[in-house]
């Protein structure tokens, strides 16, 4: 792809990405000047749009354009004199003169991007339709607890495809960034040159269809099977479909013999699924399974900030922990609520307050169940935690809060401390003042501490979202 055509890409996508007002404002008019040496040259109207753009989009710009370009790239904005339209001089696609553009010394003509040669012949071809998204990267997916055994696992595929965890398997609920995990690893490997292909389960299905209807069952197979890394998602929905099985079946023997690398997300683990045959759940079990949990409280501010910065916002910190302590687990529906809250903001030109965010989530819920939330934050103390959590795990209160520290005692202090700030609205020193007088960093470690284990112990897990269960049932 010739750079012009990229920068002509990366606007169409952020156009989908940026409200209206910001896209209008900042980015429709920009220019594509030049590109040399991974940096792409582009002219804007005023040193104050370029000052904006530096500042509050420059990393949703570079992110985006980088995966379009199919390498990461720089970007540098400069301004454009008004006495040479760039408009037209971008029309010409060869040399600027040296005073068109303030502050840049000589003229730069189009250079295509390097190719970095495989063995793999087929990973140079221009027409290839990876499926990928290339706003779904490693540098935009937030890591927490949650998923840093998933992230780590992802990033250890993609500087080795096939070589480690072969098949990767990732399963959790809905919206906790299944898909982005995904979308991520085929991006890196594909701007490393190799030919990556992403599908889901339902997408497969309907081609192998459509490939028995019109006789081309090996052209099928060859698109699925002349790959370095093939993508599958959803893969729950090969339930109880025999032609489907076989023949992913067929394809990931292909692929694994060849030490080609095949990477698999679904809802639930590969045992849970029902009407897996057990010649393709043996296979899903070769290489690494791991899950992706709901997000912390903390996670979740990350992603708020980190997703408000790419569009050019910067949330208060008291507006960005409402969203988060009113928005659930589901990342998709975290970022859907701050799309809303976002949109409203441009469009009514008002500036995000506390109070106003709190009417828009009270709109979008509903007036009911916002009432029915903040009641229950409000009934569920830390008091309560530390007893239920004691209660559970069939100590005395006294024991959780006071100076003893035998092994059982200290685990279940920081189970304690997770709990309650994951359950209440309490604050560091609210918890240790509560747990005898402890100080805040003994507090935030503990928190760290069960936050980083319940990611790898499914056992630890289960008990602590037992005992959460319990805690919320007694109010």
């Amino acid at each position: 792809m010739k750079p012009r055509d990229a920068w002509l890409a990366t606007q169409g996508q952020l156009e989908l990405q940026l409200n209206r007002a910001t896209y209008d404002t900042w980015v429709r008019d920009c220019k594509f000047i030049a590109y040399r040496d991974g940096v792409f040259t582009i002219s804007v109207r005023n040193a104050y749009a370029k000052d904006w753009l530096e500042q509050r989009l420059y990393r949703s710009v570079r992110h985006t354009l980088s995966g379009i370009f199919r390498q990461p790239v720089e970007v540098d904005f400069v301004v454009s004199n008004p006495v040479y339209p760039v408009d037209r001089q971008a029309e010409q696609q060869s040399r600027l003169p040296l005073d068109s553009i303030a502050g840049y010394r000589e003229p730069v003509p189009y250079i295509q991007a390097p190719v970095d040669e495989h063995d793999w012949d087929y990973a140079l071809e221009d027409d290839w339709e990876s499926g990928l998204n290339p706003n779904h990267t490693f540098e935009t997916f937030v890591v927490g607890a949650s998923n840093q055994m998933a992230q780590a696992a992802a990033q250890a595929i993609w500087r080795a495809p096939g070589q480690n965890y072969n098949p990767l398997f990732v399963y959790g609920d809905v919206g906790l960034g299944k898909t982005h995990l995904l979308h991520a690893i085929g991006n890196a490997c594909e701007h490393a040159r190799y030919r990556v292909l992403y599908t889901t389960s339902e997408q497969f299905t309907n081609a192998l269809i459509e490939s028995i209807r019109h006789k081309s069952t090996a052209e099928f197979r060859d698109h699925y099977r002349h790959v370095d890394v093939l993508l599958i998602d959803d893969l729950q929905f090969v339930a109880h479909k025999e032609s489907t099985q076989e023949e992913l079946f067929h394809t990931f023997n292909a692929l694994h013999s060849q030490g080609k690398q095949v990477v698999l997300a679904a809802d639930r683990q590969p045992s849970d699924i029902k009407g897996l045959a057990k010649r393709l759940l043996s296979r899903f079990e070769w290489g690494l399974t791991v899950d992706i949990q709901p997000p912390s409280l903390e996670t979740r501010l990350a992603i708020i900030q980190d997703k408000s910065e790419m569009q050019g916002y910067h949330l208060s910190d008291e507006v960005a922990h409402l969203i988060a302590q009113q928005s659930s687990g589901n990342v998709r529906e975290l970022e859907g609520t701050l799309t809303q809250v976002l949109a409203y903001s441009a469009l009514m030109g008002t500036p995000l307050t506390l109070e106003i965010t709190e009417r828009i989530l009270r709109n979008k819920r509903g007036q009911t169940q916002q009432r029915d939330i903040e009641a229950k934050l409000r009934r569920l103390s830390v008091e309560q935690v530390l007893e239920g959590t004691a209660r559970a795990l069939q100590m005395s209160l006294e024991d959780l809060t006071g100076k003893r520290r035998t092994k059982d005692i200290v685990q279940a202090r920081q189970w304690a401390i997770y709990l309650a700030r994951e359950e209440t609205q309490a604050s560091w020193p609210e918890i240790g003042g509560a747990l005898g007088g402890r100080n805040h960093s003994t507090v935030l470690y503990s928190y760290n501490k069960v936050a980083e284990q319940i990611a790898s112990d499914p056992e630890m897990r289960h008990r602590l979202n037992t005992i959460r269960q319990q805690l919320r049932d007694a109010i």
